[in-house]
């Protein structure tokens, strides 16, 4: 018979001669909580009195391992250098009253609600967050304006793209209304990007860093396809220019130039830019009678309150209702516009233009243009003119690439005046007196 040994008894714990435990429940004892607030924490000890130099670098290293957007850090740098030229004291003694007087002083010199709240940001970014230095706390943003859109009817959207001089600036400015993404997402844009079977277009890293689908317009395949030819499908669908860019995007600059030519060209008076593209693209859907929300995740807008800013400059809810003024003039025709002149262009050059006395069915005529050159003139063929109603004519100018062998018998300097805005200006205005004068 086997013995078996008793249990051994569970050990207790004894505080003062009596049994204890450890508390539980909401009288268990926590540990010590942890201060991020804390000078250790910072990224630079503005203590020890750094040069300005230190500071700007180190929190130019942070915001980038923080994964801050390139233009951010470009602003943020330049906001706290200005402002650490201005201030001549310790950096750990900037309190928030040399903040309100620096402002103050942009704001007295002439500066935007949208450079003071940059600078604001810089500075609320390199010492209170990274220095720990609680010097921003209690200011607040300044406030911005409230504006409006610039908005295009669909009509100045087809004169936009007709007046633009090359095929690669129709393109860019048909990619900018019919997908509304902004010129920085268009830049970046490459053919990978572009699903022909789905017709769609993916953005990938838009702002706030987030990805995103818009359409892709049906009439935007035939024009893709003929660059397609091109570049093979490989690389960004706008590279840079020049040689050795085959992996480099054209810049927004560059494309905020070209629709500026081509607004200037088609006689628009409207400050229209590459985001009015966007604006005109949001507004024609909510005119359409798109779902709001629909359109704020073509747009890529976190808030439905920045989407519903379309909605105060769409006609879908004014059209019905008339001013008195037109029921005052009711049934009485209004004065015919006249073509809008611009100041005095300088000379091109002596042209050679002959317009076509009949139009064709379609109501254009064509016109004969021939660049003096020696003794001839070299044609540049493809002009039509229209005139849809008196004191306005329309002007259709083929690509510039079309007249490349033409233009490879002029000098640099009359190539260089061809590409500017105002031989177009001559141009038209040269035309619109040739014009027959019973069309009128």
């Amino acid at each position: 018979m086997s013995s078996h040994s008793a249990p051994a008894p569970k050990s207790r714990k004894y505080l003062n001669g009596q049994p204890w435990k450890k508390a539980a429940g909401q009288n268990c004892p926590r540990e010590s909580v942890e201060d991020h607030l804390d000078a250790e924490y910072a990224v630079v000890d503005l203590s020890r009195d750094p040069p300005a130099e230190s500071l700007v670098k180190a929190t130019i290293r942070e915001m980038r391992i923080r994964f801050y957007q390139p233009n951010t850090i470009k602003a943020y740098r330049s906001a706290l250098v200005s402002f650490l030229r201005w201030h001549r004291g310790r950096l750990d003694q900037i309190t928030k009253e040399d903040i309100r007087e620096y402002l103050d002083l942009l704001v007295t010199g002439g500066a935007s609600s949208s450079h003071v709240s940059v600078t604001l940001s810089a500075l609320r970014t390199t010492f209170d967050k990274f220095c720990l230095l609680r010097c921003t706390v209690g200011l607040v943003t300044p406030r911005k304006p409230k504006r409006l859109p610039v908005v295009l009817s669909q009509q100045e959207v087809q004169r936009l793209i007709s007046s633009a001089t090359s095929f690669r600036d129709k393109l860019l400015i048909s990619v900018l209304y019919a997908t509304g993404l902004r010129v920085s997402e268009v830049a970046r844009l490459r053919w990978a990007d572009l699903d022909f079977d789905r017709r769609q277009v993916r953005v990938e890293g838009g702002k706030g860093r987030k990805d995103r689908y818009v359409m892709l317009a049906e009439h935007l395949i035939p024009l893709l396809r003929q660059v397609w030819r091109f570049t093979k499908g490989e690389g960004y669908l706008f590279p840079a220019e020049g040689k050795r860019t085959t992996d480099r995007h054209l810049s927004p600059r560059t494309i905020e130039r070209a629709v500026e030519k081509a607004r200037t060209l088609s006689g628009i008076t409207k400050h229209a830019t590459p985001h009015s593209m966007r604006h005109s693209f949001a507004t024609h859907l909510i005119e359409a009678g798109t779902d709001i929300r629909f359109i704020q995740k073509l747009l890529g807008h976190t808030n439905l309150e920045t989407t519903s800013l379309y909605a105060k400059v769409a006609t879908t809810v004014t059209s019905n209702v008339g001013s008195p003024f037109d029921k005052m003039h009711d049934q009485q025709p209004g004065p015919a516009n006249a073509t809008p002149q611009g100041p005095s262009s300088p000379s091109v050059g002596t042209m050679k233009i002959v317009v076509e006395d009949v139009p064709d069915a379609a109501g254009s005529r064509r016109v004969y243009l021939g660049i003096s050159h020696g003794l001839h003139h070299i044609p540049l063929p493809g002009i039509t003119v229209c005139q849809p109603r008196p004191g306005w004519i329309n002007l259709q100018i083929p690509p510039v690439e079309s007249w490349q062998a033409a233009l490879a018998q002029l000098t640099a300097a009359e190539r260089s005046r061809i590409a500017q805005p105002e031989f177009y200006e001559v141009l038209k205005t040269q035309i619109a007196r040739r014009m027959p004068r019973e069309t009128g």
